[in-house]
């Protein structure tokens, strides 16, 4: 029994594992390979299903949070938008003539802004409130303010501009604070004549910052600058033209004090505001001129290219030039009759410049010249003087000079020495800010040679070797002072230097 029952039960295991195939031997208790894999597989898609729906969900809460943001900021911004228009309008007091701008372009300034505005009256003043904090710059827009010189005017422009549309943005205008008046506008169109006067812009001569760089005027390019840029332009009136031009020829030829004693006298002149009204365009044109002039430029011909007048200042753009060709030949495309009177004026101020000395001129220079025999201060310093007071016959004067120093075989080296220190005082102020003094310096230039071979004459004629060394030593000290005031080029002053040596 024990032993039919055993092989019974084997057999009923041995019936139970085998396939019913009739397939090789596999024990049920183990798995199989893809069932395996197909477990992983799930559990994978599931662990991917369950990420993507969490980041799903991260999403849709920081949008959530993103655009409760963004409800709270509007709400906020229309908050306070209603309460600056609650507070202007009871700003108005029926008087001010302030007008209060918001929602404008980051690219609109004053001028513009002055621009869109004073085609309804004069302004006289006009403020932009730029963003300074971080916040202010996320929102790209400014506001600022617009006053006008009447309340009529502003009360136009109210209901004019309100509403409108400037750079892509409605502007929305609203009495301001009343604020003080200037004397007179400060921008104000002329619709005959179309003249426009520019808002103040805190710089030196009203310079303003560039939107855009040099352009083709410097370098070809058109990257922005931070530097400010004062624009040259001539006065419309003739008769102010004139009386610029006047003014600058009497303060080269008396030096500033003569300009301080004029502002002083003419206070109550409204002819010579330019003199202290320094944001105006033409006191502009009265500096301009008066560094063109005193830079070898003439009232016709000037560099138009810009130029630093001072360092770390503005660039200074000149006006564009007339043609006077067309003006000679008696076509006038652009021109009008007052500009044909300067330039009648410029060509006989040019003549001017190429007159000689007269006779009793003449005289006078040469027995001031005549009078330097000694190393003395006084009568060089007279010479001098009386050589700049005629620097418009530059090459009279040179000539006087050179013959009194060349000419006189009988002089001694101690005046030649003298004289050649008057040469060099006469070079030492063709700096100076007195008309035509630039031009002695070109007229002595090409008599350097000649002046140096007659000192070179009366070197080699000394008999003491004390005293020879000691004219050589003042004469080669004169030509290391014109190297240090970079009066003349290098290669010339070496030339005369080696020439002396060689002595």
């Amino acid at each position: 029994m024990h032993s039919s029952s055993v092989g019974a039960t084997i057999a009923n295991r041995s019936s139970t594992t085998e396939k019913s195939s009739g397939g090789s031997y596999r024990p049920s208790i183990f798995a199989s390979d893809s069932d395996e894999d197909e477990q992983e597989r799930a559990k994978a898609e599931k662990s991917e299903q369950l990420e993507k729906e969490a980041n799903n969900k991260k999403k849709r809460n920081l949008d959530t949070f993103l655009e409760e943001l963004k409800r709270g900021q509007e709400q906020r911004e229309q908050g306070r938008e209603r309460s600056v228009r609650s507070n202007r309008a009871n700003i108005d007091d029926g008087e001010t003539t302030n007008l209060y701008i918001v929602n404008l372009d980051p690219e609109v300034d004053e001028q513009a802004l002055c621009m869109a505005f004073a085609k309804h009256g004069p302004i006289g003043s006009v403020k932009i409130m730029w963003p300074r904090t971080t916040e202010e710059h996320a929102r790209k827009l400014n506001s600022g303010f617009v006053c006008f010189m009447d309340r009529a005017s502003a009360a136009k422009a109210l209901d004019a501009m309100d509403r409108t549309v400037l750079n892509k943005h409605e502007l929305q205008v609203s009495w301001g604070k009343r604020v003080q008046l200037p004397d007179r506008p400060i921008f104000e169109l002329d619709m005959e004549s179309s003249e426009q006067r520019l808002p103040p812009t805190g710089h030196p001569f009203n310079a303003r910052l560039p939107r855009l760089g040099y352009s083709s005027d410097i370098g070809g390019t058109q990257s922005e600058s931070n530097i400010s840029e004062v624009h040259v332009s001539r006065p419309a009136e003739p008769q102010l033209v004139q009386l610029i031009h006047w003014t600058v020829e009497q303060v080269i030829k008396h030096g500033p004090e003569f300009e301080c004693l004029l502002i002083a006298r003419k206070t109550e002149d409204p002819r010579f505001r330019f003199l202290s009204d320094y944001l105006s365009p033409e006191h502009v044109y009265y500096r301009w001129r008066m560094y063109s002039l005193l830079n070898q430029d003439t009232k016709a011909h000037w560099h138009a290219q810009m130029f630093f007048m001072y360092d770390k200042g503005p660039i200074w753009i000149p006006p564009p030039k007339v043609d006077t060709s067309r003006l000679l030949h008696g076509q006038h495309p652009t021109a009008s009759a007052p500009v044909v009177d300067e330039i009648d004026e410029d060509q006989a101020y040019a003549a001017s410049l190429h007159k000689g000395l007269d006779r009793r001129a003449r005289k006078n220079l040469e027995h001031r010249v005549r009078k330097v025999r000694e190393l003395a201060r006084g009568p060089i310093a007279a010479a001098m003087s009386s050589a700049i007071e005629h620097a418009y016959a530059a090459e009279d004067v040179v000539d006087v000079v050179c013959q009194s120093l060349i000419g006189e075989e009988s002089a001694t080296p101690k005046e030649k020495l003298a004289k050649l220190l008057l040469v060099s005082d006469i070079l030492h102020n063709c700096s100076a800010p007195i008309a035509n003094a630039w031009r002695l310096r070109d007229a002595f230039e090409p008599q350097l040679r000649r002046v140096f071979d007659s000192l070179t004459t009366a070197y080699q004629r000394i008999d003491g070797r004390l005293r020879a060394e000691e004219f050589r030593r003042r004469v080669l000290g004169v030509l290391a002072v014109w190297d240090a005031w970079m009066m003349f080029p290098k290669e010339t002053i070496h030339e005369l230097a080696a020439s002396f040596f060689q002595t």
